[in-house]
């Protein structure tokens, strides 16, 4: 009972960590002529607003949840951790960005269309406000609730979730979000701590451009 409570939990986060794009996804459909700056104006603001608000409250949601072990301080050795992982990831990109479908990928073609549409509003959410609430979803409330005991079976299915979530229609992407999933959940698991791969999604984020996210 208690898994499928989690499951259900879980779930209801996805659509409201969903929310907020699934909104400007409408509003993008609208013909250009009917994208007023105004308008334009007013769903930037309403996108921000939703995005740190559901922010916070999955922050505030996971502070109650988390298992005690993933309560620990940041050291000088879980840095260099984090630093070893960046590299790696570095790496996963170099190696899978240029092979990703340059058309017909679902996930970075709306992404690309919002950031036109919208252009700074979205800037926060890319770099700053998505990292959080996909670690907080995928590391922290995925691998709290799920194979606590199972640390394999834990990081395998948070970096398999993190990758079908991103999309599966271009199989490169796919492998590329899932073995980032993977690097992330490892030292989460190793760092005992969400800034961890907080700062890396974010530091991620920020040196692969804005085109593949």
């Amino acid at each position: 009972m208690m898994q499928l409570k989690r499951l259900f939990g879980l779930f209801g986060l996805i659509l409201l960590q969903q929310l907020p794009l699934l909104i400007v996804g409408i509003f993008v459909t609208l013909p250009k002529a009917n994208r007023t700056p105004q308008l334009v104006t007013l769903v930037g603001w309403l996108f921000l607003g939703l995005t740190i608000l559901i922010t916070w409250f999955m922050w505030r949601r996971y502070q109650a949840i988390k298992d005690p072990r993933y309560a620990t301080g940041m050291t000088t050795q879980k840095w260099w951790t984090v630093l070893i992982a960046f590299v790696a990831m570095i790496l996963i990109n170099n190696l899978t960005v240029p092979f990703i479908q340059p058309t017909g990928n679902g996930n970075v073609e709306a992404l690309t269309d919002l950031l036109q549409t919208l252009g700074l509003y979205m800037i926060p959410y890319i770099v700053f406000l998505g990292p959080i609430m996909e670690e907080l979803l995928f590391r922290g409330f995925l691998m709290n609730w799920f194979f606590t005991k199972r640390p394999v079976f834990s990081i395998l299915s948070s970096a398999l979730l993190f990758g079908l979530m991103h999309g599966i229609t271009d199989p490169i992407y796919f492998l590329s979000k899932a073995l980032l999933g993977l690097v992330l959940a490892i030292v989460y698991v190793r760092n005992q701590n969400i800034k961890s791969t907080i700062t890396l999604h974010i530091l991620n984020n920020l040196t692969a451009g804005f085109t593949i996210f």
